[in-house]
């Protein structure tokens, strides 16, 4: 893989939580940490899509309904009991 170096500065515990994970997969630091950021980009890719959405949906007055809103407020209240 072709790319360029940068350094993050980081606690000895994270890094000795990448080495162990790194040593288990028999892989490098260097992937298990480019993974992560793959990961974490991903993340962050999907929740600025469902954001943009929403804020779409909301533009063009697409609102839930004041039934469904009770609904899922039950839902979770029934889930925390």
């Amino acid at each position: 893989m072709h790319g360029r170096n940068f350094s993050v500065r980081t606690e000895e515990t994270k890094l000795d939580e990448l080495d162990a994970i790194a040593k288990a997969q028999n892989r490098s630091r260097n992937f298990v940490v480019n993974e992560a950021i793959e990961r974490y980009l991903r993340a962050e890719r999907d929740w600025s899509a469902r954001i943009m959405a929403g804020l779409a949906d909301a533009e063009a007055g697409n609102f839930a309904t004041d039934a469904k809103v009770e609904a899922a407020f039950n839902a979770i209240e029934a889930k925390a009991r």
